[in-house]
């Protein structure tokens, strides 16, 4: 049997034919034709079928029925193949052919999720990791090698994915005041070939979380400003309301105020922490008091651990207002004015002081020149003469003149003017003395008090002068509030850190340690590991730089990790500042692969007169982890002696003599374990041998003698006996046929397939009364092995007894008397027998029924006698029946009798 098949069967397919059977055999005639070709193992759920081919009578096509699944039968069928003969007897032969399946990309990649929910610090740096996607293809090879891509929702490159492993990262910093939400859409595409590629996506709703990463901006994002408050305004006045924004959200974004001046509590001003109204704390004098405040308003969020603060220099300037009337430096003035006095000559000089800065003084008379006699000037407040002094008809004049800022009035102060002729003396009062002409000639003379106002003046100068010392440099430089100087700096790491490959999830690998002395947001870090994890097995918190695991580490995929470990701080002024330190990460191997086979499952024939030694196969078992760890050794677990394994090289060799009779399959289990001292791993592989039927059997007949027994009167064609015989041999070899070898002499034949021994010719007691017959059996094996037995045909005499005895009477009546000892006689009976010759005319007598509890026996000569004492209270009667038989042959027997009854009366 030649079989042409196909190298291998996709599955899906609409394949028809994967095989054709060339079926041979030599023999002439109807042996020599096929009568059937048939799968008989390997097909449990019908899923191939052979037919005749309509081009040779002795092709046949192995067809495909059903759709074939890979994942059903991932290793194929073996189909065992028949073919039998239409001769006599039916010859078979076998054959194996396996089907193997090749892969069809039929199954899309399925996500372990349809959809994920992740939450994100917005604070978390790039290449943070987020989740990892998990995918399954139940198909092979490239059909289920998997690769991920973000295919939406990601239109600035904020997140990345790892294709492989499915890892989601960040990829862009996080800010969650411009976006708090992404909807990707993440797409798993198989590597099948293209046009035959499927693909599944789920949909990954990350929510970014607020950080307190924003600092409260005031306004217009100003850092100071400058504004003017108006002196004597009451304690409470509201000086300005100040507000600032935080863009962050919650806690982050609740904003408080303060005054963050060291010498705050002796501020005249003061701030709302929860308004930002900034109103005064007492009055405040212009003239007396500091004229410039410089407050820094801080305003600070109450995010955690750390609060961010902004500051505003706030410069107020306290605005002079109109609140002094002016003062003479001089009154109560009494001058001596000489009449000779030029016209335009001065006679006195006022003098007013206003403590309200920068006022403008002027001067007039109120009262006392209606005749307009004298003048004023408002601005110097000289007052000069406009007249000739010595026309004037009085000797003295009181003017009455005021000083006025404008709004407010001096007390209106009298100037007494004496008027004296060219002959007097005018400085005789002494006093002040002015010259108006300039020359030694003395023309007005004043006598004035002080009013000390010029002294209060210089007083007020002085305190004004040290409380206006403080500067706005006073108040520390602008509204930077803290300035982000040092960059964090790592502690030295080890050299090497080791991590057991077999380490569970979650177990910490190593802690970087990371300080920066800048306070606040400044010196708070932030880390992440930003580089050398292409496995995405690892992760890092991002607040206390502790590295664990978060994937499966495997020594045999990757022996060693370079990871890049950066910590960042979280200031913004002026910018953050990172820093970055190399971990070198040492997988160590344990052992955590078991041997692995290159198959778990061998099947092999043998024919059963298969020498010792013969090899049947060199398992091979490789194991990935290094050392003692990787050494395979194997051991047969299947407790046989037929069989014996080398333990160094895996090579299965046939112990001793196969015999299929005693057993046909064997199911042997092979271990192969590694060399761990303590806790060893170990693999499987099945090895079916099945021992192929050699003819090495002879047909076994049930008895090595047969008797039989036959009449001579039999027909012809007369079964007498049977013989039988069996055969271990498979197929042709266990197919046994009879035959006569001796003895039968033409009397006797066989039937070659049943053993039924028959008559061939008459048989004749007088003639011979025994024959001895040699039988032979013999299988159809190649070369064809046979077994004898003999059988013993004794012939029976077959005469004229042809006629029943019979009695001389149907009906006995006899009666006795009851007590009789045992043993007497009752009655005697008499058959007649009508055959000739002493053998055939003898006869037998037998009591059938009716005798109870044996009470009566009767002899070859018809006496009926009792057996037992007979009680007439017991019982009265008996009706006896009495069986006359003719003489019995032994085995052979025709029974000739003739019933007669009897009844006794006791």
């Amino acid at each position: 049997m030649h079989i042409r098949h196909l190298p291998e069967v996709v599955e899906q397919s609409n394949t028809d034919i994967y095989a054709i059977i060339q079926v041979e055999d030599k023999d002439p005639g109807r042996h020599g034709q096929v009568a059937s070709v048939e799968i008989i193992e390997g097909d449990p759920d019908a899923h191939f079928r052979v037919t005749p081919s309509r081009t040779s009578p002795s092709e046949f096509n192995i067809e495909v029925l059903k759709l074939l699944d890979r994942e059903i039968a991932p290793k194929g069928y073996n189909l065992t193949i028949k073919a039998t003969d239409k001769g006599v007897p039916p010859r078979s032969s076998y054959k194996e052919v396996h089907v193997l399946l090749v892969d069809l990309n039929d199954n899309p990649p399925v996500f372990e999720m349809e959809e994920y929910e992740i939450r994100v610090s917005e604070a978390s740096l790039p290449n943070t990791p987020l989740t990892r996607l998990k995918v399954t293809d139940k198909d092979t090879g490239r059909n289920a090698k998997v690769e991920m891509k973000i295919t939406g929702g990601n239109k600035d490159n904020t997140f990345r994915i790892d294709p492989a492993t499915g890892m989601l990262y960040t990829a862009e910093t996080l800010d969650a005041e411009k976006k708090s939400r992404y909807v990707l859409k993440v797409s798993a595409l198989d590597m099948a070939n293209t046009g035959m590629r499927k693909q599944s996506s789920a949909r990954v709703s990350i929510f970014v979380e607020d950080a307190n990463d924003n600092a409260p901006v005031f306004d217009d994002g100003k850092t100071s400003m400058e504004i003017f408050f108006k002196e004597n305004e009451p304690a409470g006045t509201r000086v300005i309301k100040l507000t600032a924004r935080d863009a962050d959200s919650g806690e982050n974004a609740r904003i408080t105020y303060s005054v963050a001046n060291v010498d705050a509590d002796t501020l005249p001003f003061e701030v709302d922490q929860f308004t930002g109204v900034v109103r005064s704390r007492q009055v405040i004098d212009y003239e007396s008091d500091r004229r410039q405040f410089v407050m820094r308003v801080r305003a600070s969020d109450w995010g955690k651990p750390y609060r961010r603060e902004t500051e505003l220099k706030l410069t107020i300037n306290i605005q002079d207002i109109n609140d002094n009337r002016p003062q003479f430096e001089r009154e109560g003035c009494i001058g001596q004015i000489s009449r000779s006095l030029p016209l335009g000559g001065e006679i006195i000089t006022l003098s007013a002081i206003d403590f309200d800065a920068n006022n403008m003084i002027s001067y007039r008379v109120v009262a006392g020149n209606a005749d307009d006699c004298f003048h004023l000037d408002e601005t110097t407040g000289v007052i000069r003469s406009k007249c000739d002094l010595a026309l004037l008809p009085v000797k003295r004049k009181v003017l009455n003149v005021t000083a006025t800022d404008g709004q407010h009035f001096a007390d209106v102060m009298p100037i007494q003017l004496n008027f004296l002729d060219s002959d007097n003396n005018p400085y005789s009062g002494g006093g002040s003395r002015y010259n108006t002409n300039g020359n030694n000639k003395k023309m007005a003379d004043f006598t004035c008090q002080s009013t000390d106002i010029a002294h209060q003046l210089t007083r007020l100068l002085a305190l004004a002068e040290r409380n206006n010392r403080y500067s706005a440099e006073d108040a520390g430089p602008d509204p930077v509030l803290y300035q982000n100087i040092h960059a964090p700096k790592f502690s030295r790491l080890p050299k090497s850190i080791f991590l057991n490959e077999t380490a569970p999830i979650g177990s910490v690998v190593f802690k970087a340690e990371c300080e920066d002395p800048d306070p606040g947001f400044d010196g708070d870090l932030v880390y992440v590991i930003s580089g050398g994890d292409s496995d995405s097995i690892f992760n890092m918190n991002t607040t206390t730089g502790v590295v664990y695991l978060i994937g499966e580490a495997d020594r045999e995929r990757r022996s060693e990790y370079w990871l890049n470990v950066t910590a960042c701080d979280q200031g913004t002024t002026p910018a953050a500042k990172c820093s970055t330190i190399l971990a070198h990460v040492v997988v160590r191997d344990e052992n955590d692969n078991a041997p692995v086979f290159m198959k778990s499952a061998f099947s092999f024939f043998f024919p059963e007169n298969t020498r010792n030694g013969t090899p049947v196969v060199t398992l091979n078992a490789t194991d990935k982890d290094s050392g003692v760890y990787g050494e395979v050794t194997y051991v047969l677990e299947t407790e046989t002696q037929d069989f014996a394994l080398d333990p160094s090289t895996g090579l299965l060799v046939v112990a001793r003599e196969l015999d299929r009779e005693t057993k046909e399959f064997y199911d042997l289990t092979i271990r192969a374990v590694d060399g761990d001292p303590e806790h060893p791993l170990s693999s499987f592989a099945k090895v079916r041998v099945r021992v192929l039927d050699v003819n090495d059997v002879p047909p076994k007949f049930t008895a090595d003698k047969y008797f039989v027994k036959c009449r001579e009167d039999l027909p012809i064609g007369t079964v007498v006996g049977f013989v039988d015989s069996s055969d271990p041999d498979l197929y042709q070899g266990g197919q046994v046929t009879y035959s006569i070898d001796y003895g039968a002499e033409g009397m006797f034949y066989i039937d070659k397939f049943t053993g039924a021994i028959k008559i061939q010719e008459g048989l004749d007691y007088e003639k011979k009364q025994l024959y001895n017959l040699t039988v032979l059996a013999m299988d159809g094996g190649s070369p064809s092995l046979a077994s004898v037995a003999t059988v013993m045909v004794e012939i029976l005499d077959v005469n004229e007894n042809l006629h029943p005895p019979r009695f001389d009477k149907v009906f006995v009546k006899a009666q006795v008397p009851e007590n009789l000892p045992a043993g007497s006689l009752v009655t005697k009976v008499k058959a007649r027998d009508f055959d000739k010759g002493l053998e055939d005319s003898r006869i037998s007598y037998s009591i059938k029924g009716g005798d109870g509890m044996n009470s009566f026996t009767v002899d070859s000569k018809g006496r009926v006698k009792t057996s037992v004492v007979l009680d007439r209270e017991y019982k009265k009667h008996y009706w006896l029946t009495l069986y006359a038989q003719g003489w019995i042959l032994k085995y052979f027997t025709v029974f000739l009798a003739h019933y007669l009854r009897i009844r006794f009366f006791l």
